[in-house]
């Protein structure tokens, strides 16, 4: 059965739907660029709302593969990490602020966050599309291809392609209002060149416009008003985490530099057990103990001396890989961190008094400022359930003018043929116990989140009375513990003479003993405790300055910065 080739105009019209189609389909790449130039210039602008929000929003490109070549080696072997000391051979040092440059770069769940707040402002750019002009183009093409006889068993193909198309554009206003404008024509026709049936086409103009329900910009611009809002919180729950990140950081960083300490202490320990064994067994064997009562206590001692220290040499390295976690690491690699930065904690005492303090994070707290907005929020809800029980009614004007047929070579509109209609719908709203529900329970959701902002404020005045507290007692506790290493070096000094005068017992040296190790982690403990207490405090007043790198500082300038 012959087959007759498509005619030109057809030709071409294929041609010029797929150039379109190739022409409108942007790269994946163009559209991420585009998407990232909207909603971080809208991150930029929404964070100068924000104190301390920074400019760490900016960017949510994956980091480069973590590079510390430019760390300095240790090549040095601890004795009291004994068979486990390569574990810090050939390691990078790390100090505090490369510990916190690190996280904030390559922790995972930071890096979620942040993604997190972009995709909060990613919807927002759709929501403010929507009151923008939009323009759409759709059109629907169809090719028919049959048979038709010709002569007597001679047949031929006829193919027939009918094409329709139309351009809208919309607009809807903050006030309800919404313009509408329809372009039908053939577009095929028009892109290919042939104008003979270009004059067959139409324009639609419609304006609504509601007149009760759903009119005024509190109603209509609802969406755009919580979209907006909500961008706004999620910045200051980025930023109220970034303070709490960066205290969680520098805890586990100071755990784990006093795990390392622990281990050292339970280590000399350890070799003060040996000694006091080697004495004992060599007192015994020349007669100078009666019997060996004091040797089995020492060695006994020893024994849970060493035991001690190998759990604190596991402790720390479990610790270390923890906070390489944390720090994006690979649990591979060797680090090792600064001691320095333990032996440089400071006693360092708030200022101003409670009072000042619980003042002070009512007003900075970023977490209250999301609450109190909720507050606003639920009592807009309460206005718009209010409106909703009105009837609606939408006013509707239309325009509709087609073009002259009688043009084959351009597209005019003759204003006589236009149709202009005017449209009023009514829905009286008479049941109305869907709404009555919805006006209720957005009644009780204000009075709910009334109670949380009050429950939020009682939560802040009792963390801050809670860090005061803690303070107030890890400072106690330091003086206490400088005194108790005092009295434990002291009394192990004084018990190991006693024992070789043959006036002491081992018993008393060993308990000595294991109060000295006891005392030396006191020290440690009540140092980083201070030091932590002191920064948490600083996070529930809402007062800690988190800097672009992690590193820290009171915005009250009563400290120098940390982590820098």
């Amino acid at each position: 059965m012959p087959r007759l080739p498509l005619s030109p105009p057809t030709h071409r019209a294929l041609l010029a739907g797929l150039v379109l189609a190739l022409v409108s389909g942007c790269t994946a790449g163009f559209y991420k660029k585009s998407a990232d130039k909207e909603t971080f210039r809208l991150l930029r602008d929404k964070s100068t709302k924000v104190p301390n929000s920074g400019t760490d929003l900016l960017s949510i490109t994956p980091p480069e593969p973590i590079d510390l070549d430019k760390l300095e080696k240790s090549f040095a072997s601890e004795a009291f990490l004994g068979e486990r000391a390569h574990i810090e051979k050939g390691a990078r040092k790390i100090d505090l602020a490369d510990a916190l440059r690190l996280a904030v770069t390559h922790n995972r769940a930071y890096r979620g966050e942040k993604e997190l707040v972009y995709l909060s402002a990613l919807d927002l750019t759709l929501i403010r599309q929507q009151f923008t002009p939009i323009l759409t183009g759709v059109g629907t093409g169809t090719l028919n291809n049959r048979p038709i006889e010709s002569n007597i068993n001679t047949f031929i193909n006829q193919s027939t392609l009918t094409t329709t198309g139309a351009l809208s554009l919309s607009a809807l206003q903050r006030t309800g209002t919404r313009l509408a404008v329809d372009l039908t024509s053939d577009f095929v026709k028009f892109l290919t060149g042939d104008l003979r049936a270009i004059g067959d086409s139409a324009l639609a103009v419609t304006v609504a416009q509601p007149l009760l329900r759903g009119a005024g910009y509190l109603a209509a611009s609802e969406v755009l008003t919580q979209g907006e809002r909500s961008v706004l919180y999620d910045i200051r729950t980025f930023t109220q985490y970034r303070k709490s990140f960066a205290v969680d950081i520098a805890t586990q960083y100071y755990r784990t530099l006093q795990a390392r300490e622990s281990a050292r202490n339970s280590y000399l320990a350890y070799q003060a057990f040996i000694a006091s064994v080697e004495r004992e067994q060599l007192l015994a064997e020349t007669g100078v103990r009666p019997t060996k009562s004091f040797y089995f206590q020492v060695r006994q001692a020893q024994l849970s001396g060493q035991t001690r220290w190998l759990t604190a040499i596991q402790l720390y390295e479990q610790a270390l890989d923890d906070l390489k976690v944390q720090l994006g690491l690979p649990v591979k690699e060797p680090i090792l961190l600064k001691s320095s930065d333990l032996r440089e904690l400071d006693i360092i005492d708030p200022p101003g008094t409670l009072d000042e303090a619980l003042t002070t994070s009512l007003v900075t707290r970023l977490d209250l400022w999301n609450a109190r907005d909720q507050v606003e929020d639920a009592a807009r809800q309460v206005k718009i359930a209010t409106q909703n029980l009105l009837p609606r009614v939408d006013a509707l004007l239309g325009y509709k003018v087609s073009g002259d047929a009688a043009e084959t070579d351009r597209l005019k509109f003759d204003s006589r043929r236009g149709n202009v209609t005017a449209q009023l719908d009514v829905d009286l709203n008479l049941n109305q116990k869907p709404n009555r529900n919805d006006l209720r329970a957005a009644q009780i959701a204000e009075q709910r989140a009334r109670r949380e902002l009050e429950l939020a404020e009682e939560n802040v005045r009792s963390s801050i009375r809670q860090s005061w507290r803690e303070l107030e007692l890890a400072r106690n506790q330091d003086a206490i513990a400088l005194e108790g290493l005092k009295v434990s070096e002291e009394r192990v000094r004084l018990e190991t003479a006693l024992l070789e005068e043959g006036q002491g017992t081992a018993r008393d040296l060993v308990e000595a003993e294991r109060n000295l190790i006891d005392a030396r982690n006191a020290v440690i403990a009540t140092r980083v405790n201070h030091t932590l207490s002191r920064l948490q405090l600083w996070r529930d007043m809402g007062i800690l300055f988190i800097r672009k790198d992690g590193s820290w500082a009171s915005v009250l300038e009563k400290e120098p910065p940390k982590g820098s």
